[in-house]
């Protein structure tokens, strides 16, 4: 009996976390270009827009980007596809 409790519960544990990771695409999907607005102030640096999975849909839907002020000695990693054997995945960027 507790034998099978365990395996219920690390079962559920499983689809608890595959459903909160992001998903895998054959190809990657095309972005759309968004006319970025005009720079607040020269303190502002432009972050680009990436992708968001989206589980029920098993997409990745285009997230616009954005102004937002320097980190002072800090820099920012852009986004990227990561190609593998199970297809392409969104890695976010990094402040």
């Amino acid at each position: 009996m507790k034998k099978l409790v365990f395996i219920t519960v690390l079962a559920g544990f499983a689809l608890f976390f595959s459903a909160c990771s992001a998903g895998y695409v054959s190809e990657e999907p095309s972005y759309i270009e968004v006319n970025r607005p005009p720079r607040p102030s020269t303190d502002y640096i432009w972050i680009d827009g990436g992708w968001v999975w989206r589980s029920n849909s098993r997409t990745y839907q285009q997230r616009d980007g954005y102004w937002t002020n320097q980190n002072n000695g800090r820099n920012h990693k852009k986004g990227h596809w990561q190609k593998s054997q199970r297809g392409y995945r969104w890695e976010e960027g990094r402040r």
